[in-house]
């Protein structure tokens, strides 16, 4: 049994939060540490003379009185977008073919993850010219009717993880890897592709702006709740925790 200072969290409370936590690498060792976290910050409210029953109102409201995160300015957003122009490219386009392998929630992802590649070897063999033959015989998608075509791709036309993968190929290539999304595993061809512009610094600054905030608050928070577990007393679990204050 988990205990944090001196509280209790029952297996009850750790089988009714273990759903919530099926995608991750330990599902177990996950919902015990959100268990923990929200335990510790149940506590601190208390200690702020924050009185809440909802679980998230609590903890934004322990969050913005005890994490502050200074506003990036406009310094740092163009050092920012000097950084990454790639991302703020539009107008840009690729054509792609795709074989999916499907998974869901019935299907062992390793075994599947173990299928796909072995095709995508035995493609790699046979040549480019077979992956119509392979996607109609292989893939889950629709577009296995047409060959795997996806036709011609924009971003934001896909998933993130797929958009990443695909725009960072040369045309007229077959990926010798597997692309990851949360709809399977995908093998990857490219046709022609077209380069698109890159946005004026003034047209993005709001957004990496926003972005580099959030990401500032994510690093702080998770500070913050390291900062909690290294001084609270939390028996049967281990959890990194900091003896030394916040630093923002």
């Amino acid at each position: 049994m988990i205990q944090v200072n001196g509280v209790s969290i029952d297996e009850a409370a750790l089988a009714d939060e273990l759903p919530r936590h099926d995608g991750q690498r330990d599902p177990v060792k996950s919902a015990s540490h959100e268990l923990v976290f929200r335990e510790l910050l149940r506590q601190r409210a208390l200690s702020l003379g924050i009185h809440e029953t909802d679980t998230e109102v609590l903890t934004q409201a322990v969050l913005d009185a005890e994490v502050i995160t200074p506003e990036p300015d406009a310094s740092a957003c163009l050092r920012y977008y000097e950084l990454h122009k790639n991302q703020f490219v539009y107008n840009d386009s690729i054509e792609v073919w795709h074989i999916l392998f499907q998974l869901t929630p019935r299907i062992d992802a390793k075994r599947l993850r173990t299928y796909a590649g072995d095709i995508l070897n035995t493609l790699y063999q046979a040549g480019p010219d077979a992956f119509a033959d392979y996607a109609r015989q292989y893939s889950n998608c629709p577009s296995s009717a047409k060959g795997g075509a996806l036709g011609i791709v924009l971003r934001g036309d896909t998933l993130p993880e797929f958009e990443k993968a695909v725009f960072a190929m040369a045309p007229h290539t077959l990926l010798n890897r597997l692309v990851d999304t949360r709809h399977g595993f995908h093998i990857v061809r490219t046709g022609d592709k077209q380069e698109g512009s890159v946005m004026p610094f003034e047209s993005v600054h709001a957004r990496i702006a926003d972005w580099l905030s959030q990401s500032s608050r994510r690093r702080a928070t998770s500070q913050y709740l390291q900062l909690l577990a290294g001084q609270a007393n939390i028996k049967g679990l281990d959890i990194e925790g900091a003896d030394s204050p916040l630093l923002q």
